[in-house]
Formats: structure tokens, C-alpha cells, sequence
């Protein structure tokens, strides 16, 4: 569990984003996208920077549960949207790929003790495939969807996207 400190990065960085999206014209699911980004983001960069396993013990959890719940949310709600559109049914496809290799990278790191001297290295694959995915997600997919879908059904997507992770 994130301290307060932590904590408080985290919601700077996912306030952040969520000025990001605004500038890029981004609105509902994907402004929230953003801003989930920023706040996990935080948290990942604070357990790459450390060698203390009692920070690795209290934030990892956090991380993996967030990552877990965000990707459920946008394989069972946005994607399959996008999948409906020709303009952006390629990059649903290419979605569920980049989602099943950072689940891939969840399983190795959850296979590892906290101790484990593969552990940060592990971590680390994680932490760049999730920089990767979102990197892709931020500059190229989300533009396109707001394009294709418009901010009416990004809109209505928020509430889907949110339902979804809590299943």
C-alpha cells in the first residue's frame, strides 16, 4: 500500500495526464485513461528507483492490482468499441497483444520473491513494457479512437470502462 507521500505523486502525475489528454483534445474514457497512466506510472518509477524491499513488498501489490484491473477494463469495454469501427479495429487487435505480453511480464515478477535477484530485473521488463503500451496508447490509439468515436461515446465508455474493472 502506497504511502501518503506516494500516494500524492501519484495523483500529481495522473492530474498530469489528465491536462495532457485535455490539450490532445481527448475526453471521457480516454481523458481517465491518461490520468490511470500517470498515477500507476508514479508508482512504477518509485519501485525502479529502489533497492529496498520494503518498498518493492508495499507498491507492487498496488501496481499489479492497478495494471491488472485498467487492462481488464479496456479489453471488456473500450477495445471491443473500437473493434466495431474499420478506422480503429486494427488497433484493437493490436491491443490485446501488447496486453497479454505485459500480463506475460505480471506473471514472471508475481513468480519471484521480493528478494529474488531477478526480481528488479524482472520488474524492470514490466515497468518498460508498460512505458511502451502506454507511450503507444497515449500518442497513437487514443487520438484515433476520439476521432473515430467522438467525445459522445468516449463519454458513455467511462461508466462501461469502469464496471468492467471492478469485475
Amino acid at each position: 500500500m502506497p504511502n501518503s507521500v506516494e500516494r500524492a505523486a501519484s495523483k500529481v502525475m495522473g492530474a498530469a495526464k489528465d491536462v495532457k489528454a485535455g490539450f490532445k483534445g481527448l475526453s471521457g474514457v480516454f481523458m481517465h485513461l491518461m490520468e490511470e497512466h500517470g498515477k500507476v506510472g508514479a508508482l512504477i518509477t518509485r519501485v525502479s528507483m529502489t533497492k529496498e524491499l520494503e518498498v518493492r513488498s508495499k507498491l507492487y501489490p498496488t501496481i499489479r492490482t492497478e495494471l491488472l484491473a485498467h487492462e481488464r477494463g479496456e479489453l471488456k469495454a473500450v477495445y471491443p468499441a473500437l473493434a466495431e469501427f474499420p478506422e480503429t479495429a486494427a488497433i484493437a487487435q493490436a491491443h490485446a497483444h501488447h496486453a497479454s505480453e505485459v500480463e506475460a511480464a505480471i506473471v514472471e515478477v508475481d513468480s519471484l520473491a521480493f528478494n529474488s535477484p531477478s526480481w528488479p530485473s524482472a520488474f524492470e521488463r514490466l515497468a518498460t513494457l508498460v512505458k511502451q503500451h502506454v507511450a503507444l496508447e497515449e500518442s497513437e490509439y487514443f487520438p484515433q479512437a476520439q476521432k473515430v468515436l467522438g467525445d459522445e461515446r468516449a463519454k458513455e465508455l467511462l461508466p462501461e470502462f469502469e464496471a468492467a474493472k471492478k469485475r
